[in-house]
């Protein structure tokens, strides 16, 4: 027997987390997953899904529903055609790329009428439920599975004499933990923590920073990088929950920074934990690195040779010449 999301939460320790994305990101997010496809650009338009992301951790040998809205807010009836791809990270900048269907377990099937791969009608300005079930099975391995779930779109055969022809994709990702336990193992590392040794004091300060997890568990980093200079300069940048995907490494994104007065040496230090409660071990790095206005006093420089050039080219003309001597 199956439950909804929200009872297995108390019964089977499954845990989902708050979606914290706004639209913004979620357009981004789906502009990275289709970026090589032009439709793309059409699709917060023709078709929207809601939630785009969905992070569950499961027991094996249980199930759970969770429910999507797919709308068509077009004026056209529109015939949609789902399907399950599983992915896995790509690259550092949290790219991913989507694996053949064919060689991943399937646990997903819908107890509404829908089926994968064969299409139904949406009609003009439609919201439809549609519940996504969830099946691990007893035996399945404790690790992370990672699956994107599209609907691809095109014109109602009705619709196709008075419209071009054209196909249009949308998708939501699926985050799914499996773990008997309720608190798997998180294993990550700082990869990479740099910035610039020294930085113009008209700039603000980028940090570079790569996380790595090398665990079966996503993770989220939460904690901040706190900058102090020796004039007593303070300042703190905050980590976004960003994903970091099992077995792979991601660059955050990071707010620049510029102190109040950007003059002196800077001491950054990152600390942060592996999930919100704070739990051991609490990662940290440290880096120097100089505010100077180099770029100032280069100038300053310059124009300074400038004027002794000037001054020693007047200097010249204006030394008396020597007479000619016509003996």
């Amino acid at each position: 027997m199956f439950e909804t999301l929200n009872n297995l939460k108390l019964k089977h320790s499954i845990q989902i987390s708050k979606f914290k994305f706004r639209i913004a990101t979620t357009i981004v997010a789906f502009a990275l997953l289709f970026a090589s496809s032009t439709a793309v650009q059409a699709q917060t338009i023709s078709l929207s899904i809601w939630p785009p992301l969905l992070e569950v951790q499961m027991v094996p040998g249980k199930s759970v529903i969770q429910n999507y809205q797919l709308a068509n807010n077009t004026d056209s009836f529109l015939e949609i055609t789902p399907a399950i791809a599983p992915f896995e990270p790509d690259g550092e900048n949290g790219q991913i790329k989507i694996l053949p269907a064919d060689n991943s377990p399937y646990f997903f099937s819908f107890t509404t009428k829908e089926k994968f791969n064969k299409s139904f009608t949406l009609n003009p300005k439609e919201t439809r439920q549609l519940s996504l079930k969830i099946t691990l099975p007893k035996n399945n391995a404790e690790k992370d599975y990672y699956f994107t779930l599209l609907f691809s779109s095109s014109a109602n055969r009705q619709d196709q004499k008075n419209q071009a022809a054209s196909v249009t994709k949308i998708g939501t990702n699926i985050l799914l933990t499996s773990s008997s336990v309720e608190k798997p193992a998180l294993l990550g590392r700082i990869y990479r923590f740099s910035t610039p040794m020294i930085i113009d004091s008209f700039s603000p300060v980028d940090f570079d920073l790569v996380l790595e997890n090398f665990g079966r568990t996503f993770f989220k980093p939460f904690g901040q990088i706190t900058v102090a200079g020796l004039l007593k300069q303070k300042g703190e940048i905050k980590l976004l929950e960003q994903n970091i995907l099992s077995g792979s490494k991601r660059k955050l994104t990071l707010s620049s920074y510029k102190p109040h007065l950007p003059l002196g040496p800077f001491k950054a230090k990152l600390e942060f934990s592996l999930n919100e409660e704070g739990a051991l071990p609490v990662l940290s790095s440290q880096i120097v690195f100089w505010y100077l206005p180099y770029r100032l006093i280069a100038l300053s420089a310059g124009i300074f040779l400038l004027l002794m050039v000037r001054k020693n080219l007047i200097k010249s003309e204006n030394k008396p010449k020597l007479p000619l001597d016509n003996g």
